[in-house]
């Protein structure tokens, strides 16, 4: 007897959740590899009444990414074996000479049998009408295609006609019953009703009520909906584009998810994250909208999202525009800064060009120099590439270094909006020039930066941009209105960004993670000889503490960064450490150095509290400035206070102002 692919798949789905297996989804089974690999890796075949059928499309089940589900297989017909004639056992008082005694016996029967025959056949005729189920209207093209053929087979099947019996010939001609080649010519599944003849004989056709339960079921579980939205996050395309994706990613899968898949949308930077579980049929999604932080909180004002991602911190006027709705967006529990990056300042590859100052950064994107050759390069004339100005990135930019020197952006400049086509753009133009975050630098070349005249040149590094030493460094927040429930799945996916295992996603995306670690910086003959022997054979750690502008209140960055030098310490129970307080230069040496030893004070204090010893705290006052004191920005930089460990080798330090 011949069976279909598909019906074979559909006698295992019911015979599997007869025996207790969660209910299988047909369209998964039936479309997606992984999921019907894994179901059958856990299944015994051989126990199933269609074992011998399943075995020779086996390996096509587990291999295949495409299965030919009209595909006709030749099985063994065991219910016409069944059936088989045996001779009947004689009587104990047969008499082979008496055969015409039966005759009236044998006709009687016949026509009792034949007039329920015709009885049944009508009463089943009328039972056999199937109206194949409306496909929902959002149904895909590619899923109401992959269900046409399906559907076709079956009722071929069933339609196939035993047209031989003289006994049925009359019921055949009511005017009830239509030809089998209407429902076979149906263009579509929205086909009128059809009626459907059936073979009484079992090896040609099944029963009519089992195939209209089975098309029934099929239509129905072949058609998906729209999956479901758990959040929505929207804003920056730096974090949006590969960052957010990859955590959110992460997260899912350390919750359990079976597979993660990443849907591009209408627009290049507008993407889908569909999420499915085991054993549940619904998908679920996460949209990514990342058309810049401004378009974030835009969209949480308009209630569209429920998370902003920003590669610059919250302004003012965004602040206050979302106060009376979310409440204070710049608190330790509603901003998240998920990771660092440095605002790399690009150039072609084939410039000679290693360091410019932001002040150069300034007259080159104002256009007040035109050509390379006026900072002694080629002579070759400045082409400006800039992002668009709904991204964070151009907002960082143009606060750092264009409203520092109070100048605009030049109007020649090509304004792009993703940051892959504009490193791209940079790398194959001569005299290219542009910015972009650390992770899109690709085959375009960094520049070392220096800030001011007692700023020296440094390059963006991990290490230079996780302690904000280099000029150009941002955060990248996620901002989190306090609307959002703590059981809530975004409210766990910022969770997870900021834990060890959130961070080391943050790195491997190509940012700056703030898990914390320790180096031996290179200390150069420009630093202050009292610095080089404080630090002498000591390490530097990943970070510093800095404090909101004008106090010695440590901001959102530096509480979380408390918790995590606590692990730090925790993993390494041998190290001492000492911190270092530094102040801008504005004032009296005196006044500075005793400022310095305040904050780095305030923080030994919070370590305290925290179980963590200190074995030194240092205040160096204006000494070693990283930024120029010329600008708020610049001093806020300075204010900072530097973690030092000793070495594996070293039990103290050589020296220390206490």
């Amino acid at each position: 007897m011949k069976t279909t692919v598909f019906d074979l798949i559909w006698k295992l789905k019911r015979a599997l959740e007869k025996q207790g297996h969660e209910k299988i989804d047909l369209h998964r089974f039936t479309h997606e590899k992984a999921y019907r690999k894994e179901i059958l890796l856990n299944t015994d075949i051989n126990e199933l009444p269609m074992s011998q059928g399943l075995q020779e499309i086996y390996n096509d089940l587990l291999e295949a990414d495409e299965l030919e589900l009209i595909k006709e297989i030749e099985v063994p017909d065991k219910q016409s074996a069944g059936k088989e004639e045996k001779p009947e056992a004689a009587p104990l008082n047969h008499n082979p000479e008496n055969k015409s005694s039966y005759k009236p016996i044998y006709m009687s029967v016949s026509i009792i049998a034949i007039l329920l025959l015709a009885f049944s056949f009508i009463q089943f005729s009328s039972n056999t009408e199937v109206t194949p189920n409306k496909i929902a209207t959002n149904t895909t093209t590619n899923e109401t295609q992959s269900i046409q053929p399906i559907l076709r087979a079956q009722n071929n099947k069933v339609a196939d006609l035993d047209s031989n019996r003289n006994s049925t010939s009359d019921l055949k001609n009511t005017s009830d019953l239509k030809n089998t080649s209407d429902l076979k010519s149906t263009p579509d599944l929205k086909s009128n009703r059809n009626e459907l003849e059936t073979s009484q004989r079992p090896d040609k056709a099944e029963s009519t009520s089992v195939v209209n339960e089975r098309m029934t079921q099929a239509t129905a579980e072949l058609v998906t909906s729209e999956p479901k939205t758990i959040f929505r996050i929207q804003g920056s395309n730096t974090i949006g584009e590969v960052l957010a994706p990859e955590l959110i990613k992460a997260f899912y899968v350390s919750e359990g998810a079976l597979t993660t898949q990443l849907v591009k949308g209408k627009h290049p930077v507008e993407k889908r994250l569909e999420i499915t579980y085991p054993g549940k049929k619904e998908a679920s999604a996460i949209p990514i909208y990342a058309h810049g932080s401004s378009t974030g909180f835009k969209a949480l004002n308009n209630n569209e999202t429920e998370l902003a991602m920003a590669s610059r911190r919250i302004k003012d006027k965004e602040l206050k525009l979302l106060d009376k709705q979310y409440g204070n967006l710049r608190s330790k529990n509603t901003e998240h800064i998920i990771g660092m990056d440095g605002l790399a300042i690009i150039i072609n590859p084939s410039n000679p060009i290693e360091n410019l100052s932001i002040e150069q950064l300034a007259k080159l994107f104002s256009g007040n120099i035109s050509n390379w050759q006026e900072l002694g390069g080629n002579d070759e004339a400045v082409k400006i590439f800039a992002r668009d100005s709904n991204s964070g990135t151009w907002d960082s930019f143009k606060s750092m270094v264009l409203k520092k020197f109070g100048v605009k952006l030049s109007p020649t400049a090509v304004r792009i909006e993703s940051s892959v086509e504009l490193s791209d753009s940079v790398s194959k133009t001569q005299g290219g020039i542009g910015f972009i975050g650390l992770p899109y630098v690709l085959r375009a070349k960094a520049l070392a930066i220096s800030d001011g005249d007692n700023g020296q040149p440094i390059y963006p590094t991990s290490f230079t941009i996780s302690t904000e030493d280099y000029p150009l460094v941002r955060r990248l927040y996620i901002y989190e209105p306090n609307t959002i429930g703590a059981q809530s799945d975004a409210h766990r996916f910022i969770s997870f960004a900021l834990s060890k295992a959130g961070q080391d996603v943050v790195k491997k995306a190509g940012f700056i993670s703030q898990n914390i670690y320790q180096t031996r910086p290179v200390l150069t003959d420009t630093l202050p000889p009292k610095y080089i022997s404080t630090v002498k054979d000591a390490q530097r750690l990943s970070l510093n503490f800095r404090f909101n502008s004008g106090t010695f209140t440590l901001d959102n960055k530096a509480e979380r960064d408390l918790e995590r030098l606590i692990q730090f310490f925790e993993a390494h129970p041998g190290k001492q450490a000492m911190l270092i307080g530094f102040s801008d230069s504005i004032g009296e040496t005196a006044g500075n150095q005793a400022l310095s030893l305040q904050r780095a004070k305030a923080v030994e204090k919070a370590l305290l509290a925290r179980g963590i010893n200190i074995q030194r705290t240092v205040g160096l006052g204006e000494m070693a400035p990283i930024a120029s004191n010329q600008t708020k920005i610049g001093r806020e930089r300075n204010r900072r206070v530097e973690i030092w460990v000793n070495s594996e080798n070293q039990g103290t330090y050589n020296t220390a102002t206490r």
